[in-house]
């Protein structure tokens, strides 16, 4: 039960980082949308790309990335 713990907990704290690489390339991708004027409901993708780049400032790159991934679906990206 502990080896479970443990390994539970080492992909947990060792998966952050690698959310958290992927965050900018996915909030560039949803500003080049947007800047393109590709982005259909750009209002809602603008504010979904901010609360996806605040969750990434503040440390929550996992809630981040649904955001983001969400933004990119709505502006019409593949994610």
């Amino acid at each position: 039960m502990l080896k479970k713990m443990t390994l539970a907990l080492a992909l947990v704290a060792f998966s952050a980082p690698a959310f958290a690489g992927s965050c900018p390339a996915m909030i560039n991708q949803i500003d080049a949308a947007l800047s393109s004027g590709k982005a259909m409901n750009a209002a809602e993708v603008k504010k979904l790309r901010d609360q996806g780049e605040a969750l990434h400032r503040s440390g929550g790159h996992a809630a981040s990335v649904r955001v983001l991934q969400e933004a990119m679906k709505l502006a019409g990206l593949n994610s």
